[in-house]
């Protein structure tokens, strides 16, 4: 009887020491990238200050918006007085942009206190893709710390969020939705899918190009029979976004209001359609600011040899993906973030092939996705210090691009280029 009641007993301990040294990583994953959420908001912070007022490209358009909602109490309307091209634009940004300004005044300092609304969303981006990444792959710390540093550490998405602009608030909503429906069984259906639906509809209100994200969330749901989810959060999305869409209809004469900037003579140059063309868009806006800041530097060659590089390990974490990390990974959320990543890249090929001038940041809904690529190259290696060796590696290299781009925001000569 005392030896068959010792045998379910190793049993459980054979069981709970990996579940012991699962819980101990993702413990330690989250005491570092709480870490890295700390640099975004320090590094954030300096960009906010550093870089200087209209650099950014559509930062003067996007002030207007918010200055005009301050001042008169209503949505720009394109072809009206004041009106930019940026007019158009989903209005949840500018409400919360214009009540900043309310509150600080015009100049500069309504002007920082609107760019640092976008650090603390460079803040929550980090934490949620840290969370998204801990659903994925439990226990693995150096790859979830990795994967989190390229959006915490990352130059142009630092320089972005630092800049008056929707993409940032757009991406936490939509990330915060993935977040969601990735949570365990717990919830109740209904209120699951109505978190998801509030959460899209916030996301699609700030900036429609997250779209392409939520229908990929959606199809997810569906493909999943997760029936109720998907019927409540698509009730919701529509509920929530079906308005500003008939606004557009009325004014326009389209869905999103494209139409309207046509008619108010903006024209933009689409750029080419070669797949080298694209591929270095995609590099670029994945690693460095230096298109999104005008062009007003240009990266030497050891520089984008360190651009080249953070591409090459995303591709050999791809490979990992598909490889050696299959049995490390969970099949539902790598489906998820597959689904969603996809969708928003095949959006934007869609619209350059349209011949729009659309940047690769409209497809930021892969940012999860190239996290989870980015930080599973660890995951080649099977001993723990090495894995930890290449994360230190990463990490360094980050860095490295985000002082290379402070040095050369310092050094730009024009300061005024938008006058508060």
């Amino acid at each position: 009887m005392s030896a068959s009641r010792r045998v379910p007993a190793a049993r459980d301990e054979r069981w709970v020491a990996p579940q012991r040294l699962a819980g101990s990583a993702d413990a330690q994953a989250v005491a570092l990238t709480a870490a890295l959420c700390v640099a975004t908001a320090a590094l954030g912070t300096i960009a906010a200050f550093a870089v200087p007022a209209g650099l950014p490209y559509d930062e003067p358009a996007h002030w207007a918006n918010a200055v005009s909602v301050a001042e008169h109490g209503t949505l720009p309307v394109l072809g009206e007085p004041g009106a930019t091209y940026e007019g158009q634009q989903a209005p949840l940004f500018y409400l919360a942009a214009a009540g900043i300004i309310r509150l600080l005044g015009s100049g500069e300092t309504g002007f920082l206190g609107v760019r640092l609304l976008g650090v603390l969303g460079a803040v929550l981006l980090a934490w949620l893709v840290a969370r998204i990444l801990l659903r994925t792959i439990p226990g693995q710390a150096a790859a979830v710390v990795s994967g989190t540093a390229f959006v915490a550490l990352n130059p142009m998405l630092i320089v972005m969020s630092a800049s008056v602009q929707n993409d940032t608030w757009s991406l936490v909503a939509g990330f915060a939705a993935v977040l969601v429906a990735l949570g365990g069984p717990g919830a109740r259906p209904w209120l699951r899918g109505l978190m998801i639906g509030a959460l899209c509809a916030v996301a699609i209100m700030v900036k429609i190009s997250i779209a392409p994200l939520v229908i990929g969330l959606l199809l997810v749901l569906l493909v999943r029979r997760r029936w109720r989810e998907a019927l409540v959060a698509s009730i919701v999305v529509v509920a929530g976004c079906a308005w500003w869409v008939l606004r557009n209809l009325a004014l326009y004469g389209d869905l999103t209001g494209q139409a309207g900037v046509d008619a108010a003579g903006y024209h933009f140059q689409s750029g080419t359609t070669s797949p080298f063309a694209l591929a270095r868009e995609v590099l670029t806006y994945l690693s460095l600011p230096d298109e999104y800041l005008r062009n007003v530097f240009t990266a030497p060659g050891w520089v984008d040899a360190l651009a080249v590089l953070a591409g090459a390990v995303l591709l050999v974490g791809a490979v990992a993906l598909l490889t050696v990390a299959r049995d490390r990974v969970r099949p539902v959320p790598l489906a998820l973030l597959l689904v969603t990543g996809v969708a928003s890249v095949a959006a934007w090929l869609l619209q350059v092939g349209l011949g729009w001038h659309v940047a690769f940041r409209t497809a930021y809904g892969v940012l999860p996705l190239a996290a989870l690529a980015f930080g599973s190259a660890t995951l080649w290696f099977r001993g723990r210090r090495t894995g930890w060796v290449l994360c230190a590696v990463l990490v360094l290299a980050l860095l490295v691009l985000c002082a290379w781009t402070g040095v050369q925001v310092a050094a730009v000569g024009d300061r005024v280029m938008l006058r508060l």
